[in-house]
């Protein structure tokens, strides 16, 4: 079927992505170790070495052509972080939201989002961390509308937000939001600009 089509190629794309970042996140990471000033560990003012996080997002997207005003879409997704020295990471985001009955029409839509790319952390003591962004990737679209069926397309987002540490192996993600740009079609220009704010919860793994 060309759904099982459209995830499995989303899917390896996504394997690859992950790859691609641990093998270049991992050697500066191993050097960031042998640094005295940046001390990588799971205690307040440490830096754990990797985060792997689970979100609940919600998304304020175009309207469908021809209609007025915008929609919500609800869901989730994950991300992979790994920490490098002088407040740099490498991010691998992947995000699920879907609306039905939009603005009161039998139209769904489900997307996927696959985005890859540079944060920068203002590491500190504090528990808190703010946080900026930058992620390139794409976009998948599921729906029922006709010119918008089963469609993948180039995507970018720039955000930012805060963390607060919880413990040793757990930090709350308190809130993260994201201008998400798309190519997907929707029958007038293809440009789609969303508004994409994130919270959840991430486990933090220390040094090997």
């Amino acid at each position: 079927m060309r759904l099982d089509r459209t995830f499995s190629a989303v899917g390896a794309a996504a394997i690859k992505g992950f790859v691609a970042l641990v093998v270049v996140a991992l050697p500066f990471h191993g050097r960031a170790q042998a640094r005295p000033t940046m001390v990588f560990g799971l205690e307040p003012g440490q830096t754990s070495a990797v985060d792997v996080g689970l979100d609940y997002a919600y998304v304020r997207a175009n309207a469908p052509p021809a209609a007025c005003g915008c929609f919500s879409m609800n869901g989730g997704g994950g991300n992979l972080v790994v920490n490098m020295p002088h407040g740099l990471s490498m991010v691998a985001d992947l995000q699920t939201t879907h609306a039905h009955n939009i603005n009161d029409t039998p139209q769904t839509i489900t997307v996927f989002d696959y985005l890859f790319g540079p944060r920068y952390s203002y590491r500190s003591a504090s528990r808190f961390t703010p946080y900026a962004q930058v992620l390139v990737g794409g976009s998948d679209e599921l729906s029922n509308y006709a010119f918008v069926r089963n469609s993948q397309a180039f995507a970018v987002s720039g955000g930012g937000g805060v963390s607060r540490l919880l413990s040793r192996h757990f930090a709350w993600n308190i809130v993260e939001v994201n201008y998400v740009y798309s190519r997907l079609p929707n029958a007038v220009n293809d440009h789609q600009n969303d508004l994409r704010v994130t919270t959840g919860i991430a486990f933090r793994i220390g040094p090997r």
